[in-house]
């Protein structure tokens, strides 16, 4: 596949968002604490997540060890775009929460955001073997492996999460992006038709079926798919590098 697609592709994946709880439960003491946790939240949901870390700061500035509020600010710098930060923020702690799996995920969303693959795929791995039972983990490590281009064991890991979690969307989708990227794009288009019926919603996961069946060359199929999400302007873009990269193949043979 064409470097160009294979870039492309890369912003295909689904990332599971964790839920501003996930760090465990959290131990108020007072007002400030609670009115602070419930900014936070706030924040996150409307998807400032500047504003969001900033109050979690304020909560680890008031209970350094508070593992709730130390996940929730790691979290929003990632999805800020500050993963290195995230990072050094969860690894001044790591001594205390080394053996907490939800900790070690983190740590290892943080590398992977920071392109430090190879430490995310061992920190993905150790979550594994803590909380086996979680589908969230083995679907994220084949991402990390899909960023090392080590699609084989991508593909074996995502078939552990849904074993896990069968007929789950988002691994399905990610299961589909990792195999088009080893040219078996009629597969990854079967997979990816399913998660869309199960996630109707899910106008990525539409949108990324429209970016496969534009890659084979269905442009019928593909702008079908882009106009139920997207604007006349962006459809015809969309069509208009189909169509080029189709052109430029053919001329290359």
């Amino acid at each position: 596949m064409k470097p160009v697609l294979k870039r492309l592709i890369a912003f295909a994946f689904l990332m599971v968002s964790a839920t501003a709880c996930a760090g465990g439960a959290r131990n108020t003491d007072g007002i400030l604490t609670e009115t602070l946790y419930q900014a936070a939240l706030e924040a996150e949901r409307n998807t400032d997540y500047a504003a969001a870390a900033n109050h979690y700061l304020k909560l680890l500035e008031k209970k350094p060890n508070d593992k709730a509020a130390l996940l929730g600010m790691a979290r929003n710098l990632r999805y800020a775009g500050s993963a290195a930060d995230a990072a050094r923020v969860l690894e001044q702690r790591r001594s205390l929460f080394l053996q907490d799996p939800a900790f070690v995920i983190e740590l290892a969303k943080a590398k992977l955001a920071g392109g430090k693959t190879t430490a995310a795929i061992g920190y993905f791995q150790e979550a594994r073997k803590m909380d086996p039972k979680n589908w969230t983990v083995p679907s994220a490590l084949g991402i990390a492996y899909d960023m090392a281009q080590d699609f084989e064991a991508a593909e074996k890991s995502y078939k552990k999460a849904l074993a896990l979690s069968p007929d789950n969307p988002v691994v399905m989708n990610n299961l589909a992006i990792s195999i088009a990227q080893t040219g078996r794009l009629d597969e990854a288009i079967d997979i990816l038709g399913k998660a869309a019926v199960l996630s109707r919603k899910s106008a990525q996961i539409r949108q990324n079926l429209a970016l496969l069946h534009g890659i084979k060359g269905d442009f019928k199929k593909a702008e079908a798919l882009a106009r139920m999400d997207l604007d006349n302007e962006s459809v015809s873009y969309n069509l208009s590098f189909f169509q080029r990269f189709h052109e430029k193949g053919r001329g290359e043979k």
